[in-house]
């Protein structure tokens, strides 16, 4: 036995070269990283607030 996983993965056969599964699995991703920047955006303006606010609990 070794390290690798030799199981099937979602990468490998008819899903590999089906283009409407690629486009799907292409829009999750980018819909995800919308999300992560817009909570990252969210966050950053939370701290600038509080920072104006003079809550500034890292000091």
């Amino acid at each position: 036995m070794d390290a690798f996983d030799h199981t099937v993965s979602i990468g490998d056969g008819e899903h590999a070269a089906d283009p409407q599964h690629r486009a799907d699995v292409e829009a999750l991703w980018l819909a995800l990283d919308a999300d992560r920047r817009a909570q990252d955006e969210r966050l950053a303006r939370l701290r600038a607030m509080r920072l104006i606010g003079g809550e500034d609990d890292a000091a």
